[in-house]
Formats: C-alpha cells, sequence, structure tokens
C-alpha cells in the first residue's frame, strides 16, 4: 500500500505522482494544517482566521485567506492532487479526503482494526495491526507548522491515541512472551516517565515471565521507592497484586471501619442527560489515590447541580468503601452555615464525640485532614456559598475525593471546576419523555420541542414541565407549549409544587449588591442575545460602564460570558427564563421605565451604526442619516466602531435587526425606520437579504402610507433588493414611488439615487432607450446636489447601456470619466465596479487579456473589502473568460466557488448562467454526467424566473449529442 497523500503524523507532508509536493508559505500550509485535522468538516472563516492571525486579524484577513485557498488549491493541481475534495462552502471550506488519503485517518482506522483482532484472541493479528498503525508516525502532529491552540482538542487526541495504542502494542508482546525485547524497551520508557505505574507493573511481569525473579522482585521494590520518593504514596493495587504475586506473599491490607458512612440522600431515580459530565467526574474521583481530588459543579439556578452531584456520588461511592459524607452548606439560604459547624457535623460522622471535637475551626480542619489522611470517603458539599466556606473543609493526603455544588464560581479553590449550564436538546428531550412518556412525546414531538424551547432546556424548568403534563393527561403538550409561548407568563407556568423556577432565581437575585441587581435588571429591557457590556449599561441609564457589576452576575451564573467580539469586547447572555424573572423586575420599577430604557437602546445603537456608516469601505448608493456623536456608555465604544465597521455590523447584525422589531414594539415607526435604513448598506454588501426585506417592509408595512424621507428611502432601499432578486415588476414600482416621493420633498439627491434603480431595471430587462433616459436624468440629478460619488455611479450606469448595445467606443468616455471619478473620491468599490464593465470593454474589442486584467484588479479590490457579493460576480466574468481560453482547471475552481456564493445569495439569474457555464466546461473536459447535471439545474431556474428564451437554449444544450 502507498504512502497517503496527506501527512499530520510528523512534519506536513503532501504527495503527489509518488514525489513529495512543496506547499509553499507558512499560512498556505496553516490553511492546509486546519483543514486535514478536520477531514469532512466544515471549517469556518472566523476559525482560519483564529489560525493564521491569533494576535488579531488584519482588515484584509478575509480576503487574504481566500487568496492562500486559491494558491493551496493551484499547487495541488499542479502536483497531480485531486482537489475535488477542496469544496467551497458558505463562509468557510471543507476537505472530503478518504481514510486512506490521510495518515491520522488511516491511523485511526488500522487501530480499531488492531482492537478489534485483540478482542478476538488473536495477538498476533493485532501486532501487526498495532505496528502497522504506529509505524505511521514520523514525529509530534504536524511539528513543523507553528502551532495553534485552535488544534489543541485534536493534536491532544491524537497523541492521547498514539500513547494509548503504544501500551496495547506492549501489552499484547508481554502476553506473547516477548520478554526479552520488551524489558530494554519498558526501561528505556521508564526512563523517560518514572512515575507510570501500568509501565512498572509490565517490567515486573516481562521479568518474571523471563524467569529473572530476583530482577523482579528489584524492580518491584524500585517502583515502591520512586512512588514513595517522588508522590509519597504506595503503589496502586493492580501493581501491589503483581508485587505480592513475585514475591510469593500476601501484602498488607488497610483496615476498613465495620460500619462505613453512608450519609448520600437518594438518588433520583428517572436521572437523565449529562452523559459527558457524568463519565468525566466518574473518572476523575474514582482517580483519587494518590492525593485528594476536589471537583466543583458550578451553575446557574436550575440547573441540576445537586442532582448531578448525587447521582454521580452513587455511581462512584463503590470506590470509597469507607464511606460517603453529605453536607447542605445553605449558602442561597439567608444565613449560610459556618465552617466550624459543619467541622463539628462531619467529624461527628466519622465517629469523633462530642467532648473530643476541638473548639477551634483551626483544629477541628486539621483533625478532620488527620481522620481522612488514611481513608478513602467521598465528601459532598452542597449549595456552597463560596471558597472561603469550603477550604477548610477539604482533607491533605490520602485518597479521599470532595464534590462541591454552588450556584458561584470559585476559580480560587485548588480544584477541577465543572461549569453546568442548560441540558443538550437530546439530554432535555430524554428526560421529558422520561417524566411523561416516550409514547406521548412521540406522539406530539414537535410541540415537545416548542416545550423544550419555552423551558430553555434547564433541568428543573424541563422537570417541572414533564410535571405539570404527567399530573394533567388530559393536557396535549401542545397545551403547555402555547402556554409557555408567552415570555410574560412562562415564569407562571413552570411551578409545581415545591419546585418553581421564579423562586429559584429569586434566591440568587436576593443575595445580589444593588448595582449588580441593577444589572440584572437591565437584561429585562434586552432581547435574548448576546450582548456587549455597553450596551448592558446605557439599559441600566447608567452614563459609563458596568464592568464590575457584569463580573459579579458571571461569578454567580446569572450570566454567562459567551467571548469576545470582533472588536475585542466580552459579550454577555442570559438564559431566556432568568431574563423572564429580569423583566418581571424591570417592569416594577415604574410606569414608563421600560419603554424609555428599551428607547435608549435603539438610540444608541442608531448613532453607533451612523458611525459605522460613516467610515465603511463602500459607498452606499443610497440615502442614510447624518452622522452623530453617540453619547453615554456607546461614546466609548464608537472609536472601534469606526475603526472597524463591517466587523460590527457583522456582530451586532441579529441585535440590530431585533432592536428594529422592538422599536415597533413600542410604537415609535421613526426610530425603526433610522435604524432600518443604517442597516440597509451592510445588507447589501454582505448579502444578508432576508434581514434586509425583513426589517424594510415591516417598518413599511407599520407607517400609515409612504411619505416623507424615510419612506422615500426604505422603497428605494427595497427596490434595489428586488432587482437583486429578479423581482423586476416590484423593483420598478419601488423605484418610481421612491423617485416620486424624493421629488415632491424637493430631495434631489435621493431622486436620482431612485432614477438610477429604475433604469438598471429598464437595462436589465432589455429597454435600453428607457434605461439611458433614467441614469442620464439621475446624472443631472447628482450633478446638480455636488454629489461626485453620484456622478460616477451614472457614469459607470451610462457605459452600461453602451456596452450592452455592443458599442465600446461610445462607452469608452463614459468609463473613463466614472474611474477618474472613483479615484478623485476615493471609492475603491466603485472603482472596482468600474473596472468590471471596462473588462467588458476589452473583450467587445477583441482584447482577452486586457479583459482578464482589468477582472483581477477588481477581484483584488473586492477581497481586500471582503465584499463577497461582487467578488462572486467578478469570479464568474474571470471564470468564462478562462473557460474562452481553454483554462479549464482554473475556470471550474473560480465558477464553482461564485455558483456557492450566489446560491447563499438568492441571485438565482446568475446562479443559472453560471451552472450552464459549469456545464458546458464538464462537457468540453469529457465529464458528461456531470454536465448534465448542471444544464438541469440552469433549466430548471431559467423556467422558474420564466426567462423563456435562456431556458430553450439551455434545453438545447441537453438535447445535443455529446
Amino acid at each position: 500500500m502507498g504512502d497517503p497523500t496527506f501527512g499530520v503524523l510528523g512534519p506536513l507532508r503532501v504527495r503527489g505522482r509518488g514525489a513529495e509536493v512543496r506547499i509553499g508559505g507558512p499560512k498556505p500550509r496553516a490553511v492546509l494544517a486546519t483543514l486535514l485535522l478536520q477531514p469532512g468538516a466544515f471549517v469556518s472563516l472566523d476559525m482560519l482566521i483564529e489560525v493564521l492571525w491569533p494576535g488579531g486579524a488584519p482588515r484584509s484577513a478575509v480576503a487574504n485567506v481566500r487568496t492562500y485557498v486559491r494558491a493551496l488549491r493551484r499547487a495541488l493541481e499542479e502536483a497531480g492532487v485531486a482537489t475535488g475534495g477542496l469544496s467551497t462552502r458558505p463562509s468557510g471550506y471543507a476537505l472530503d479526503a478518504a481514510p486512506g488519503d490521510i495518515d491520522m485517518s488511516l491511523f485511526e482506522q488500522r487501530l480499531e482494526r488492531a482492537r478489534a483482532e485483540r478482542d478476538r484472541g488473536d495477538d498476533e493479528a493485532a501486532l501487526r495491526r498495532y505496528e502497522s498503525a504506529l509505524g505511521l508516525w514520523r514525529g509530534s502532529v504536524l511539528q513543523d507548522v507553528p502551532s495553534s491552540v485552535v488544534w489543541d482538542p485534536v493534536v491532544a487526541r491524537a497523541e492521547e491515541a498514539r500513547s494509548a495504542a503504544v501500551g496495547e502494542c506492549l501489552e499484547v508482546r508481554l502476553r506473547m512472551g516477548e520478554y526479552a525485547p520488551l524489558v530494554a524497551e519498558l526501561r528505556s520508557r521508564l526512563a523517560e516517565d518514572p512515575l507510570r505505574e501500568d509501565l512498572w507493573q509490565m517490567l515486573v511481569r516481562a521479568l518474571h515471565g523471563a524467569g529473572r525473579t530476583a530482577q523482579a522482585r528489584a524492580a518491584y521494590a524500585e517502583a515502591e521507592r520512586v512512588l514513595a520518593a517522588e508522590l509519597g504514596v504506595e503503589p496502586g493495587a493492580s501493581l501491589r497484586r503483581t508485587g505480592e504475586e513475585v514475591n510469593g506473599y500476601t501484602g498488607r491490607r488497610r483496615p476498613v471501619p465495620a460500619e462505613p458512612v453512608r450519609q448520600l440522600p437518594m438518588d433520583v431515580p428517572d436521572f437523565t442527560g449529562r452523559s459527558e459530565e457524568v463519565g468525566a467526574l466518574e473518572r476523575l474521583l474514582s482517580a483519587a489515590g494518590r492525593q485528594p481530588v476536589v471537583a466543583v459543579l458550578s451553575g446557574p439556578p436550575g440547573s441540576g447541580k445537586t442532582t448531578l452531584a448525587v447521582h454521580v456520588a452513587h455511581r462512584v461511592c463503590h470506590a470509597f468503601p469507607d464511606g460517603q459524607l453529605f453536607v447542605d452548606l445553605g449558602g442561597m439560604s439567608d444565613r449560610p452555615r459556618e465552617p466550624a459547624d459543619v467541622l463539628a457535623e462531619m467529624l461527628r460522622g466519622l465517629g469523633v464525640i462530642d467532648s473530643a471535637v476541638p473548639g477551634e475551626p483551626g483544629e477541628r480542619a486539621a483533625l478532620l485532614r488527620s481522620r481522612m489522611a488514611q481513608r478513602r470517603f467521598l465528601v459532598v458539599l452542597d449549595d456552597a456559598a463560596g471558597a472561603a466556606q469550603v477550604r477548610l473543609l477539604l482533607p491533605g493526603t490520602g485518597g479521599s475525593a470532595v464534590l462541591v455544588s454552588s450556584r458561584r464560581r470559585m476559580p480560587g479553590l485548588p480544584a477541577h471546576h465543572f461549569p453546568i449550564g442548560v441540558m443538550r436538546h437530546d439530554e432535555a428531550r430524554a428526560l421529558l419523555g422520561a417524566i411523561v412518556g416516550e409514547e406521548r412525546l412521540r406522539r406530539e414531538g414537535a410541540d415537545a420541542d416548542r416545550v423544550l424551547a419555552g423551558c430553555g432546556s434547564l433541568p428543573l424548568a424541563v422537570r417541572i414541565a414533564g410535571s405539570r403534563l404527567a399530573n394533567r393527561p388530559g393536557w396535549s403538550v401542545g397545551t403547555l407549549a402555547d402556554f409557555l409561548h408567552d415570555e410574560r407568563g412562562r415564569l407562571d407556568q413552570l411551578q409545581t409544587g415545591e419546585m418553581e423556577v421564579r423562586a429559584s432565581a429569586e434566591l440568587s437575585y436576593r443575595h445580589l449588591p444593588e448595582q449588580a441587581a441593577a444589572a440584572f435588571r437591565a437584561f429585562g429591557h434586552l432581547t435574548g442575545d448576546a450582548v456587549p457590556g455597553w450596551l448592558v449599561a446605557v439599559a441600566m441609564g447608567r452614563p459609563d460602564g458596568a464592568a464590575g457589576e457584569l463580573e459579579a452576575l458571571a461569578d454567580e451564573h446569572l450570566v454567562e460570558v459567551v467571548g469576545t467580539d470582533r472588536l475585542g469586547l466580552q459579550r454577555y447572555r442570559m438564559h431566556d427564563l432568568l431574563r423572564c424573572y429580569a423583566r418581571e423586575l424591570a417592569e416594577a420599577d415604574g410606569t414608563g421605565v421600560l419603554p424609555r430604557r428599551r428607547l435608549q437602546v435603539v438610540d444608541a445603537l442608531i448613532a453607533l451604526a451612523r458611525c459605522a456608516n460613516s467610515a465603511m469601505p463602500t459607498r452606499f448608493l443610497g440615502v442614510l442619516g447624518e452622522p452623530a456623536r453617540p453619547t453615554g456608555p456607546a461614546a466609548a465604544v464608537a472609536g472601534a466602531v469606526r475603526a472597524r465597521a463591517v466587523e460590527w455590523f457583522e456582530t451586532e447584525r441579529r441585535l440590530l435587526v431585533r432592536s428594529v422589531e422592538s422599536a415597533l414594539r413600542l410604537g415609535d415607526v421613526s426610530r425603526a425606520a433610522d435604524l432600518a435604513i443604517e442597516l440597509a448598506g451592510f445588507f447589501d454588501m454582505r448579502g444578508h437579504y432576508g434581514d434586509w426585506l425583513r426589517t424594510h417592509r415591516l417598518v413599511l408595512d407599520a407607517m400609515p402610507e409612504p411619505a416623507g424621507a424615510r419612506a422615500a428611502a426604505l422603497l428605494r432601499n427595497l427596490g434595489q433588493l428586488h432587482l437583486y432578486q429578479d423581482r423586476y415588476t416590484d423593483a420598478l414600482e419601488s423605484f418610481v414611488t421612491s423617485r416620486a416621493l424624493f421629488a415632491r420633498l424637493g430631495h434631489p439627491s435621493g431622486e436620482a439615487v431612485a432614477a438610477v434603480g429604475a433604469g438598471s431595471v429598464h437595462r436589465v430587462v432589455g429597454d435600453l432607450d428607457a434605461a439611458l433616459k433614467a441614469f442620464t436624468d439621475a446624472l443631472r440629478g447628482f450633478g446638480g446636489a455636488g454629489d461626485p460619488h453620484g456622478e460616477a455611479v451614472a457614469h459607470n450606469a451610462i457605459a452600461s447601456v453602451w456596452l450592452e448595445r455592443r458599442d465600446p467606443d461610445a462607452a469608452a468616455p463614459w468609463l473613463d470619466g466614472a474611474l477618474e471619478l472613483s479615484r478623485a473620491v476615493g471609492d475603491r468599490h466603485r472603482e472596482a465596479q468600474v473596472r468590471r464593465r471596462i473588462a467588458v470593454l476589452h473583450e467587445l474589442r477583441g482584447e482577452p487579456h486586457a479583459a482578464r486584467a482589468e477582472l483581477e484588479r477588481a477581484l483584488g479590490i473586492f477581497d481586500e473589502l471582503a465584499d463577497t457579493h461582487c467578488a462572486a460576480y467578478v469570479q464568474q466574468s474571470v471564470g468564462e473568460l478562462c473557460l474562452r481560453q481553454g483554462d479549464a482547471g482554473r475556470a471550474s475552481a473560480l465558477l464553482a466557488d461564485a455558483l456557492a456564493v450566489q446560491r447563499q445569495l438568492g441571485d438565482r439569474r446568475a446562479e443559472a448562467r453560471v451552472a450552464c457555464l459549469l456545464g458546458e466546461l464538464h462537457r468540453a473536459t469529457g465529464r458528461e454526467q456531470t454536465a448534465r447535471r448542471y444544464f438541469h439545474r440552469s433549466l430548471s431556474t431559467w423556467r422558474r424566473l420564466q426567462v423563456c428564451d435562456q431556458a430553450e437554449l439551455v434545453d438545447a444544450k441537453l438535447r445535443s449529442p455529446c
């Protein structure tokens, strides 16, 4: 079997046509490495950017990544490595490869087969498989590529698998009696890692099996000395049994109390889910022996920390033969328990009589440590108030374990920390099914998902919902789902008996300092999206930030820090049920406070959106509001917003859209319109057509009738969106109405913008005379308004008409003027658009090389501006040129990328055209089945668009012989 095409188990390696392939440049190599570590999986642009620029990415990062991928694809193709598996997907890439093509996947495959042979008892076959798998390793993973924290989980798993495979291989060789060579290898490995008890055990067994009993006994004695000197412990049970066997005696056993302590509460009989947490905790607690183990479960109210702690404690109790202690510390009560009182209770549980319990807390703690030092106890400390309450209760030495649950984070505690959040959807569904019955859940599956959404997969809420359904057999699941749909009454539905989500949240809230409580209530003014800290301060009505208050909420698990956004700001999210409680508290602040604070949030977002639009890399052909100076907490981030305008819009997109809806719910159509208008340029640049349509349609529908500058601007923007998505009648109607409104208002620049849109519709549908008139009218309007950017647009638009008429000489002066104006105003985006048209002019003149050069310049600009939308159209044009010039490989890559973007953007006309081009390309290169698939895709799209002449052309291609 030949070597794999790709290698990561050692230096990065690529082989093509039997030889090494050089992948030049550290960044393309890092891109390839990232894709190879996740074969077949989607790798986002964000992940690649984090790998390539861990300290902060340049503004051109997205464009640079695309350049590296194109270079990588080209290098692989030139070396004869098939790149069909390197696919472009929306906002990322994927590398599909067979397991035999990547050494890491092949290693996993061979290791699995080796284990299967071992489990069947065929040690000889297993040994061959193990050696074959381990032979793929040429060093450490990607040892010649700069490391990345993004890779760490995959690399760690691979190295762990290698270590496990080595150990398993040694075990097989030991069973096969390869004693002599094993002794030398084991001593070599122990020299590197002298604390590995499994290696000591194999060494003792190998020496004993070879008849070298005296040396086996000496090796065991050496293991005892090393472990005692380095760790202060005696060998574990398994190694000790091997020592007893070679020494020919039964070792000492520790005394076990006649009546072990058993204080654990009853386990929940229908415990469901948390499989990952349960497994990790079991492994951790069961490993206690050389030194104590402490695990802290912390999480929000209702996350099931106590239930999980008790369940895990029951599962591992066999590992703690001396007993289990359980103490409720009352951390969320009005008077949390004092450590001294808890120490006395624990000592009594260990058999210390009252008269022997010391008076001082320090002495009690010392006695507890002494009592636990030589014994194995499991201690569960429930509902801890903080690290200070817990620290004195911990053992100092020995093999005991402590499991702590708390609503508060305790980073200062020497422990393994397990944040416990909401359940995974599948686990929450299983818990609901365990309570109400799987059959009932199957019958009403969609409604069950609605119930879980209303519960936010919070375990307490799911258990309450399940109990209510179980106690009301006449209810359908949909009935409860409907009750939970309304946020205002949701908490009223989530209470039954002694269980209540509101009461659970209230326990945490009442312990908050005053300002932290105000920050908690502020989330009741916000949507459910993750938000930056400055916005919380706005919702609080504070003139400055709220960092300290948010940190306090995070420590209490009342908000979750979900990461750092592209501006370097931390973002916070509150669970929906906690937010419902925060809203109840916010509404109790007084009449008018809630709507006033929510409108303050909208005002801050409008001001920052205008800041961002003033610094956008592209000039939006629309009518925007005048830039404003943000005030209050928003002023602190205004500079960062201007510096990274596109990233800010991308980060806050969901929040901005929901804020338009929030303003409408509050009845403020003007604010909603202002925010929607400010979003249109970004939506245009990034192709967020769904958000564009939704925001504009909602605001226009809320207006009694279209009137005023806001309505005119919204209609113009909506017309542009209709044009992009081939709704020409709707587009023209919107542009004409907008133009009339602007004319009525005496707004010449707005009138000209709408005229350009109407002219574009006329040009696309073939009415070139009407298009030319509209564009000429727009030019006069822009000139009268003193708008050189608009004049550049109009010059370029007029040139497009002459190019449609295939008259390059008439188009040339208009293009020269457009290029000169674009450069004069510094609008690189418009310059790139003009260069696309100049490329068409060169094609009409029979100058393909000049055309391609112009297109490459345009593509470079769009890539630099990270404008995926426009870059796709240029890629399409370059691909068409490459196809006509016989460069099939380059054409295929460019057209496939363009097709993926256009499908994402919903540009069906462009999608149909590119699909047809790909059909022609594959037919020309002999791949008829693939060609027909693309032709069918093109034909069906043209038919849906009712473009009969194009549909007939594609149909003819399908009918023609190969």
